[in-house]
């Protein structure tokens, strides 16, 4: 039996590029990172006081927590981008150069997005994915490179994907588990998590 994988948006907009690695944030300034306009100024974003940090910071949590209890709310866009403060995180580069995993990861990431967006999500960029993730989480430079990964943009961007598994799993007739349904403040577990269900429907359905 074939597993019905229907087209699911999740939109290219910065968020999802900086999460991808398709676009780089130093302080204030969104720069396309890979291609040929690499370096280019995609956007400024517009700095706040430092004092509004913590509170920013909250206002994205509970827009997150508020999504997981309401499915079809969408919030990748322009309005959590705006909470984003120049300063508040620092892309690290590990002498000036991206390390060729977290290369990998990035490019299995855009490739698995792409095939959600096209509704032709597969077992080989499944695995694909969490091969990636596995390498990355294995290379000793694994904690330095987490604080380039564990950003507002990539938990939203898991959220969403989140999103998209449960719907896999109601389009296929495939029930989630309990601990399918969890999730915990680490994005690249709750990701990994997922894609671990993706490949169980996968498996269910063949």
């Amino acid at each position: 039996m074939a597993v019905v994988t229907e087209a699911f948006d999740i939109p290219m907009d910065i968020m999802t590029k900086l999460a991808t690695g398709e676009y780089r944030r130093l302080g204030g300034v969104v720069r396309v990172a890979i291609g040929p306009n690499k370096g280019q100024i995609v956007k400024h974003l517009d700095p706040i006081k430092i004092e509004q940090v913590a509170q920013n910071k909250n206002v994205v949590t509970k827009v997150i927590e508020f999504s997981k209890k309401n499915r079809k709310v969408i919030i990748i866009g322009t309005a959590v981008a705006g909470t984003i403060v120049a300063g508040n995180f620092v892309h690290q580069k590990i002498k000036n150069r991206e390390p060729k995993v977290m290369k990998r990861y990035h490019a299995a990431l855009r490739s698995y997005i792409e095939d959600i967006r096209n509704g032709e999500l597969s077992m080989k960029s499944i695995n694909r994915l969490m091969d990636a993730l596995e390498e990355l989480k294995q290379d000793k430079r694994y904690e330095m490179l987490k604080i380039e990964l564990t950003t507002e943009e990539l938990d939203v961007l898991v959220n969403r994907i989140y999103e998209y598994t449960v719907k896999l799993a109601s389009d296929n007739a495939v029930e989630l588990t309990d601990d399918e349904k969890k999730s915990s403040d680490n994005s690249i577990l709750n990701l990994q998590r997922y894609l671990k269900t993706q490949k169980r429907i996968f498996k269910s359905v063949a």
